[in-house]
């Protein structure tokens, strides 16, 4: 009984892990998109994004930064550093939009 329980909790934690990348990738592609559909459209006259190329860009920019190579380590476990970018993630990205949105208001 024991091990049906740990495995459970293995996959139910797993899935939650899966739930939050595809939140977090998703919430990032639409923030991305959005904000390429309100600046760079108009002022350059680009195709609009999907969402999901918006993603495939952020991936692109992000390979292209490298991988972090900070030799500090951070005290946080790897759950809590991963909770931390779950969730930091989707409010900086809304923190973006707020910012995009209030600034093509103002334009």
């Amino acid at each position: 009984m024991t091990a049906g329980i740990a495995a459970s909790a293995v996959l139910g934690g797993f899935a939650a892990l899966l739930l939050s990348f595809i939140w977090v990738a998703a919430w990032s592609g639409f923030t991305l998109s959005v904000l390429w559909g309100w600046f760079v459209v108009p002022m350059f006259g680009l195709p609009a994004l999907s969402v999901a190329q918006a993603y495939g860009i952020a991936l692109v920019v992000r390979a292209a930064k490298g991988l972090d190579t900070r030799t500090e380590k951070s005290p946080d476990s790897f759950g809590a550093a991963l909770g931390k970018a779950c969730v930091l993630a989707p409010i900086a990205c809304g923190l973006l939009l707020l910012l995009g949105w209030v600034a093509k208001a103002w334009a």
